[in-house]
C-alpha cells in the first residue's frame, strides 16, 4: 500500500501566565526543525484566541509527516503515551524516520525537560495521529 502523510496534532495546556515562556520555547524548537528534520512537511504553533474564563490558554501545534502507510497508522493510533509511540517506531518501524527522529532529537528531549523542571504546564500534552480525509489546503 502507498505510503500518505499523517498529521499530529499536540494540545499543550500551559499554567496561567506561563503560555509566553513555552511559546518561545516551542519557537525554539520549530527552528530547530525546520534546519535539521526534512521530514517534518510544516510544522505550525498556534495559540488559543480565547483564553478560558480563568486567563488559562492552549498552544495547538499542527505537524505534518510523510509517508506511513494506512496499517501502520491505525497501529499507532492505539498509543495514548508518546514515549511508547516513539520507541515502537524505533523498534518495528524503522522506516519511519522522520517521527523518530523529531522525538528523539536532543532538541525536543531538552524542551520536554525544561517543561517539567520549569513546572510551566498544568496537564500532560495531548497528542493525536490523524489522516486527511478531505478538504484543502491552500487557495495559492
Amino acid at each position: 500500500m502507498a505510503s500518505k502523510e499523517f498529521n499530529v496534532i499536540a494540545i499543550l495546556s500551559p499554567k496561567k501566565g506561563k503560555t509566553d515562556i513555552v511559546l518561545r520555547q516551542l519557537n525554539e524548537v520549530a527552528e530547530y526543525v525546520q534546519k535539521n528534520e526534512p521530514g517534518v512537511l510544516s510544522y505550525s504553533i498556534n495559540r488559543s484566541l480565547r483564553p478560558s474564563k480563568d486567563g488559562e490558554e492552549e498552544i495547538i501545534m499542527l505537524e505534518r509527516y510523510a509517508g506511513f502507510s494506512r496499517p501502520v497508522l491505525l497501529k499507532l493510533l492505539s498509543f495514548q503515551d508518546y514515549s511508547q509511540l516513539i520507541s515502537r517506531i524505533w523498534y518495528r518501524y524503522k522506516d519511519q524516520a522522520a517521527l523518530k527522529e523529531h522525538g528523539s532529537s536532543q532538541t525536543f528531549t531538552a524542551f520536554n525537560k525544561k517543561l517539567a523542571e520549569q513546572d510551566l504546564m498544568r496537564a500532560p500534552m495531548v497528542l493525536k495521529m490523524v489522516g486527511e480525509q478531505g478538504g484543502f489546503r491552500s487557495r495559492l
